[in-house]
């Protein structure tokens, strides 16, 4: 689908340790499928130019990272992420998850916040990533997360 004009999108911009994510908030045309595949399917084939809008110069550059947030299909997680970039869709990001684990709290899109951490689940194309953010009642602070487990194929 191609970019309906006049396009009007509102982001926040975060960085970790100078790594910049610029988080889409709104303006996104409606993301359509069940599952967080289905999504990143449907965006590849119908709403692409829009990534590259948000990713390339004269808005972005060659280093930009993003994440468009979506409600989760997996009951456990709190919301989705899909992770954009200038050439196209990746499956993680840690440095993503670390700011999107800020951004979550102190944008109440978590339910169950607690002091001094807390455990935000959000699922990501590589499967269920848990994040942990220390706050205080008022701010955050520190993150960590585990990512799905991995292995080696072949030493």
């Amino acid at each position: 689908m191609p970019l309906v004009y006049p396009v009007s999108i509102s982001t926040t911009e975060m960085h970790t340790g100078g790594e910049p994510l610029r988080i889409i908030e709104k303006g996104y045309p409606e993301i359509k499928g069940r599952t967080l595949l289905d999504k990143i399917n449907y965006l590849k084939s119908d709403l692409d130019e829009y990534r590259k809008l948000l990713m390339w110069e004269p808005r972005g550059h060659y280093d930009m990272y993003g994440a468009l947030l979506v409600p989760s299909d997996i009951e456990t997680c709190d919301f989705a992420s899909i992770f954009i970039h200038n050439e196209g869709y990746s499956t993680m990001c840690g440095h993503a998850v670390i700011a999107i684990g800020r951004y979550a709290i102190e944008k109440g899109l978590v339910k169950n916040v607690t002091v001094p951490e807390t455990q935000i689940n959000i699922q990501c194309p590589c499967g269920p990533v848990a994040a942990y953010v220390t706050y205080d009642g008022q701010n955050t602070s520190a993150v960590r997360f585990q990512s799905v487990p991995c292995f080696v194929f072949k030493p």
